[in-house]
């Protein structure tokens, strides 16, 4: 251990103060810091919840069916009627 270290600790009970190794610097108080213009703040929009989109069924185009078509939707028999229209059987 150098001597300098050696005579600190003696003087300070075992421990050297970290301020007297010269860790700590002086704060400089003359140079002055560059002041910013503050942004005006916008008062925020609350968020719009997104509506969960349901699935829907599709629809049945009759005129890429021909007359007389039946087909099964979800549980129903339906037929294209000779009007284009289709009906519950």
């Amino acid at each position: 251990m150098k001597p300098i270290y050696k005579k600190l600790m003696e003087q300070h009970g075992g421990s050297i103060p970290f301020e007297i190794l010269g860790g700590v610097q002086e704060k400089i108080s003359n140079k002055k810091k560059t002041v910013r213009r503050e942004k005006p703040r916008k008062p925020r929009k609350p968020k719009k919840r997104e509506k969960t989109k349901r699935r829907t069924k599709p629809k049945l185009n009759p005129n890429k069916y021909s007359i007389g078509t039946i087909i099964r939707t979800t549980d129903n028999l339906v037929r294209l009627s000779p009007s284009k229209q289709w009906i519950k059987i």
